[in-house]
């Protein structure tokens, strides 16, 4: 009796990449932040400024709304200074640790830089509603926090939207000139916003919507939209209490309008601009230098 034997064929099974996507992306950037010193840094700084503006203007003798009004334009004033801070703080730390191999040395740099860009600017938002909070809270204990809670959603939504083109912006010089230049090129956004209002605490002196003023060129600087933004979301609702509340609110929806528009085309460019140039971007700021 004659018994064959069947050798088995061996197959073998390609094994798949797991296919880089940017959900991905996010997620893995966001796990490198895990200890890092910029979650401590934008909790302090959100307590800070809040507590100490609510403190003030609880006890001053301004009125509420335009005290809220007054906060939200130094919050927003302040953002390009902030955001300069923290995006060339982890620029530095991600050279020093393996000059950005993080960034560069990855499959897709487009899909690193996107998922960097969007983790620093989603990490600013809970910054801002706990500076709002805090705020909020001395007003309230004091009985002066007469502001709408969704008024306060608005000006953190428009602070927060005007800023993304802050961060592109800050990503480009931090990699590129390194840290000391975008934070000074910060420290001059954050003059130029202030200046763009008439000067810090201008409405709350001069009982005006200094926010809904005339913009001219000032609509067409990146550095000025958060605080212009910002102060539109509170003033929307300031208005209201005010002689001629319609007329006003017709003018801060013109502005809103006349800052929107540069703002949308401004980040869009610059967003298309990066994605381009990351391609072939090359180091010149290594830490082993």
């Amino acid at each position: 009796m004659t018994v064959h034997y069947r050798r088995a064929a061996r197959q073998t099974v390609p094994t798949r990449q797991p296919r880089t996507t940017i959900c991905r992306a996010i997620v893995s950037e966001a796990g490198r932040l895990r200890g890092s010193a910029l979650i401590p840094i934008h909790a302090v700084c959100g307590l800070a400024a809040g507590i100490a503006c609510g403190v003030y203007f609880a006890a001053a003798p301004y009125d509420p709304g335009f005290g809220t009004d007054a906060f939200f334009q130094i919050l927003g004033a302040f953002m390009p200074l902030m955001v300069a801070i923290i995006v060339a703080l982890n620029i530095e730390t991600e050279r020093e640790a393996g000059d950005m191999a993080n960034l560069l040395g990855i499959p897709s740099r487009r899909l690193g830089l996107t998922a960097k860009i969007m983790v620093l600017w989603i990490l600013g938002l809970p910054a801002l509603v706990l500076a709002a909070l805090a705020f909020r809270l001395p007003m309230a204990l004091a009985d002066r926090a007469g502001t709408p809670v969704s008024a306060l959603a608005l000006a953190i939504l428009g602070i927060a939207g005007g800023s993304l083109c802050l961060y592109l912006l800050a990503i480009a010089l931090a990699m590129r000139f390194g840290r000391n230049l975008t934070i000074a090129v910060g420290v001059v956004g954050t003059g130029t916003a202030i200046g763009s209002l008439g000067g810090l605490l201008n409405g709350l002196y001069s009982h005006t919507l200094a926010g809904a003023g005339p913009t001219g060129v000032s609509r067409w600087i990146p550095f000025t939209w958060p605080a212009r933004f910002g102060s539109l979301g509170i003033e929307q609702a300031l208005a209201l209490t005010m002689p001629g509340g319609d007329g006003l609110r017709v003018s801060i929806g013109v502005t809103a309008l006349d800052n929107l528009v540069p703002c949308l085309d401004f980040t869009l460019a610059l967003a298309v601009a990066l994605m381009l140039w990351i391609g072939w971007f090359e180091d010149l700021h290594k830490s082993s230098d």
